[in-house]
């Protein structure tokens, strides 16, 4: 490979990237509005959504001729069965711990996965140890996690082992992507065994957990703003999804992880930001 060919990739990655960044950012305001502003507070039920909104568009754009997909058998199903296993049960851990923390311990238990993605990767993908930079800016990154949860005075044994183990499932589902991705499947294609796989999984969850019933009752469903606002969250986390996968293939795990939780830090920045002017134009308001 030549360096205009490394040059390339290098930006292709650094795209990729920035555009899970983006959307990563994106998604979760967009979230934030959907369930504090029309308390559609059913997570897993906008995943079920998600999932199944994916592969209908994967499949209709493959009807127009836009894309090339191959159909979906059980024998490729049944080798991506463990990225989508692992990718349903984090996204089910994750509101779980979620649920049993506040907002900002909850981010800093999630700014571990750099660490056990780091771990991991030297087991499933038999790398090697990374550089010391690297190596030292993760562990500083998991040390201040560490001292921060010791702080936390509304500690949740339950809501900690929920977001560690959700660590763990987002680390081996990165890593599997990325070494499925390093052979013949392309990014449109782990796409769609991911979503038909974890479809059904999901669904399960949501019907379990009681979330079908009570998303089904939602009373705002007939408003145009709601719709709206729904069908941009569906959309949005379908390219969250989309770019998630191409950065995994394009960089790896661990910067995918990585990009992931700075974004994730720029977003607690900006909310804050954003909180702290509300504040202060309420009282400039109060006062004139």
């Amino acid at each position: 490979m030549t360096d205009w060919d490394d040059s390339i990739q290098f930006l292709r990655g650094m795209g990729a990237a920035v555009f899970y960044g983006i959307c990563s950012v994106s998604m979760a305001f967009l979230n934030k509005i959907l369930m504090d502003i029309y308390g559609f507070d059913f997570p897993i039920s906008i995943l079920v959504i998600q999932m199944g909104a994916t592969i209908v568009i994967l499949y209709a754009l493959r009807f127009l001729r836009f894309i090339e997909l191959p159909g979906y058998t059980l024998k490729d199903g049944y080798l991506f069965a463990l990225p989508a296993f692992f990718y349903s049960a984090n996204s089910v851990l994750a509101l779980l711990s979620l649920s049993h923390m506040n907002v900002a311990m909850y981010g800093v238990v999630k700014r571990c996965a750099p660490m056990v993605t780091l771990l991991l990767s030297v087991l499933v993908l038999k790398q090697g140890i990374p550089s010391a930079l690297t190596l030292t800016s993760i562990i500083l990154l998991t040390i201040g996690c560490i001292i921060a949860g010791y702080g936390d005075l509304r500690f949740s044994l339950l809501g900690y082992l929920c977001g560690g183990l959700s660590n763990v499932t987002q680390a081996l589902y990165l890593l599997l992507v990325q070494r499925y991705t390093e052979g013949a499947i392309n990014t449109i294609r782990t796409l769609q065994l991911n979503c038909v796989n974890s479809f059904p999984l999901l669904l399960m969850a949501a019907v379990i957990s009681g979330e079908t019933k009570q998303a089904v009752a939602f009373p705002h469903f007939t408003q145009k703003s709601f719709l709206l606002l729904f069908t941009t969250v569906v959309l949005c986390g379908i390219l969250l999804n989309y770019s998630l996968f191409l950065c995994t293939s394009l960089t790896s795990a661990l910067t995918t992880c990585v990009v992931g939780d700075f974004m994730g830090l720029k977003s607690l920045s900006l909310s804050l930001s954003l909180f702290l002017f509300s504040n202060i134009s309420d009282l400039g308001w109060e006062s004139s």
